[in-house]
């Protein structure tokens, strides 16, 4: 019985020192992504380029999937799933559906204020569409709105080899929209500027699919998966940091990120 408690003390140890290995590599990433805002990350904190100290952990390491997604810490944000870039089938897991909102109030602005302070307008897609036919709001943090501009030159650059895939691309919205996620208690990454979505009547969305079919629009419904984005579209966008939400298992696929940190 003695030996059977020292092999499972040594293995738990063991464990333990992965998990932290494991959450203090994926801070490290974290802070490669944003060097501009993260000065120093440790297993207890994440630092500012300002100086102020952010927490990992929140003292509950036993929290559930649905937990983890409406009342995450750091760490869980951190230590979800990878984004592996590139075709892949039907996908299981949703990389990048765990966020820790105070991490993105603190890098993109607190407020709809904060944020609008630093919003730029880009035209999308101006020699297909024209100068000021779809001009959007995104944020200059993180140049993200350079790197939009990048990708809005590529699509187009794009349809002019391939114009069947014109349609998915006219119409985009939702770059900036202070608001809250629908059915939810979480605040939408729409609400800080670094996401945009494409023709949404195109577009494939687990809880409108569980509306159609009848049924009560709940994360733990057994979805069927549903997409029409062609992947070169997809892949203009993963170049620059970019996920897209329809290689998550609760697929969203008119909407792209920004979360460079989550590329494996």
């Amino acid at each position: 019985m003695k030996n059977k408690l020292i092999i499972f003390a040594l293995l738990t140890f063991f464990v333990s020192i992965h998990a932290n290995e494991q959450l203090l590599e994926n801070l490290q990433k974290l802070q490669q992504a944003y060097p501009d805002h993260i000065h120093e990350v440790n297993e207890d904190y994440v630092i500012w380029s300002d100086g102020s100290y952010m927490k990992v952990e929140d003292g509950n390491i036993t929290k559930s999937g649905m937990e983890k997604l409406n009342n995450p810490s750091l760490a869980d944000q951190v230590n979800q799933a990878r984004y592996i870039s590139g075709i892949i089938d039907a996908p299981q897991s949703d990389p990048g559906r765990i966020r820790y909102e105070p991490f993105f109030r603190k890098m993109y602005g607190n407020s709809p204020e904060e944020v609008e302070n630093n919003l730029e307008k880009i035209d999308w897609m101006p020699r297909i569409f024209g100068v000021g036919t779809y001009r959007l709001k995104v944020t200059k943090i993180n140049n993200v709105h350079e790197k939009l501009i990048l990708i809005s030159e590529e699509l187009e650059d794009l349809v002019l080899q391939h114009p069947e895939f014109l349609p998915f691309l006219i119409n985009p919205g939702g770059t900036y929209n202070w608001r809250m996620i629908a059915n939810t208690n979480r605040l939408s990454n729409h609400s800080f500027g670094m996401t945009i979505d494409i023709n949404s009547n195109l577009a494939q969305y687990w809880q409108w699919d569980l509306v159609k079919e009848g049924l009560k629009i709940s994360e733990e419904s057994e979805l069927k998966y549903h997409n029409k984005v062609p992947w070169e579209i997809v892949l203009i966008f993963e170049k620059y940091g970019f996920i897209w939400g329809g290689k998550w298992y609760h697929y969203d696929t008119m909407h792209f990120e920004y979360r460079p940190e989550l590329f494996e």
